[in-house]
């Protein structure tokens, strides 16, 4: 089997790598980093550093790499697309219009073995798929021709993964002569929506393809499980000048108000939201790891990596943190610990109280006051805990 991965990035390299490797897969990469696509076809192999409860170097071989940035990259984009059993986006969402552009004129200049052809869309963005699907059609010349040819499908992913330096992270690059050093943890499941895809869907290691009732539960697991917590965990961790995720983890305040929005808040709304998919015991399972995942020592987050434009997260677009607290209301749940993050957010932006309506406004109507009121208190909290940091957090819980 034959996959086309458009991104060398930490989830390209560290991630969707890896589990096609494992079954066999051959893997052909699309980046616009010249030095890293002549080294990926020079060795024909990736190393990247794999964080469970040690560091393993994981190497794969098998591989090959286009040059984005070359001169012949739609003809070799085109003949890669002709013969591929499934194809991967993992650009960042920045980059959807380029990726649809590329999609769009490779496409039209060739016929595929595999029509519709399955585009597995990787990035960290809700309804990546749908956004995708977009920029292509309008590059490309008909809405026929763009059915005929691909089929966008959400991807839940969620192995973290870096994309780092040598000077950053003392470890083994990706290639022999390059900067670039990839850290990803030891998560292996890789769901998608059943309900997008095009049969029959080529099977690798790790794949759950997900009805799409519960395709949406575990899709909101991560939205507001994985990426709240962690969104609130850096906010207040930023806050309280703190270095990496794992110190978080080791400051009380912060420990308790992570734990209290992964497993009270966010845990008792999904369970209550999606009763057929989850019960108390999966989700505190499922808690227990991503807590240790989050906070892992050896994989060493940085509260940086954890806070770029954190405005994002209380926004419609993303709402990470305002949309958690949002889901949290409407299930019956009390988001306090969410509620600080969202605060946080406003204070490290210079936000002023008075300007919590406004930036909620866009919440479901059925929860906007309420939201509203218990934000404006944690903005409060949230103050007080800065200019004194005797003054506890967790007093907010209550």
């Amino acid at each position: 089997m034959e996959a086309l991965i458009l991104g060398a990035g930490g989830v390209g390299l560290g991630f969707v790598s890896e589990l096609l490797g494992r079954s066999g897969w051959e893997i052909t990469f699309a980046d616009i980093d010249s030095d890293l696509v002549t080294a990926l076809n020079k060795h024909g192999s990736i190393t990247f550093n794999k964080v469970g409860a040690e560091i393993e170097q994981i190497q794969l071989s098998g591989l090959s790499a286009i040059d984005l940035s070359g001169p012949n990259v739609r003809q070799e984009l085109a003949e890669a697309l002709a013969t591929t059993d499934l194809v991967f986006t993992a650009a960042g969402a920045g980059a959807f219009s380029a990726v649809g552009k590329l999609l769009a004129t490779a496409a039209e200049s060739v016929d595929f073995t595999h029509q519709p052809l399955n585009v597995l869309c990787c990035e960290n963005h809700k309804d990546a798929a749908a956004a995708l699907r977009q920029t292509t059609r309008q590059a490309m010349s008909s809405p026929a021709l763009l059915a005929e040819r691909f089929v966008f499908v959400n991807t839940i992913v969620a192995r973290m993964c870096q994309r780092l330096t040598t000077e950053e992270r003392n470890l083994p690059p990706v290639a022999p002569g390059l900067d670039t050093v990839i850290v990803a943890e030891a998560y292996e499941l890789f769901p998608i929506d059943g309900s997008a895809v095009a049969a029959p869907v080529p099977q690798f290691e790790g794949l759950r393809i997900l009805s799409g009732p519960e395709f949406e539960a575990w899709d909101h697991r991560k939205l507001y499980a994985h990426n709240g917590v962690h969104a609130l965990l850096g906010v207040l961790g930023n806050l309280a000048g703190h270095t990496y995720m794992y110190e978080c983890r080791q400051d009380p305040e912060l420990d308790e108000v992570g734990r209290r929005a992964i497993w009270e808040e966010v845990g008792g709304a999904l369970i209550r939201a999606h009763p057929q998919v989850f019960t108390c015991v999966d989700h505190n399972a499922f808690s227990e790891d991503l807590y240790v995942r989050i906070t892992s020592e050896l994989f060493a987050d940085t509260i940086d990596r954890a806070t770029r434009n954190t405005m994002r997260m209380i926004q419609p677009q993303d709402g990470r943190l305002s949309k958690a607290a949002e889901f949290v209301l409407q299930f019956e749940g009390h988001p306090r610990a969410l509620a600080l993050g969202v605060a946080g957010v406003m204070i490290l932006n210079d936000k002023p109280q008075q300007q919590v309506a406004e930036l909620l406004d866009c919440t479901d109507p059925s929860v906007r006051a309420e939201l509203i009121a218990i934000t404006e208190e944690a903005f409060a909290t949230v103050l007080t805990w800065q200019k004194n940091p005797a003054q506890k957090l967790s007093s907010f819980l209550q």
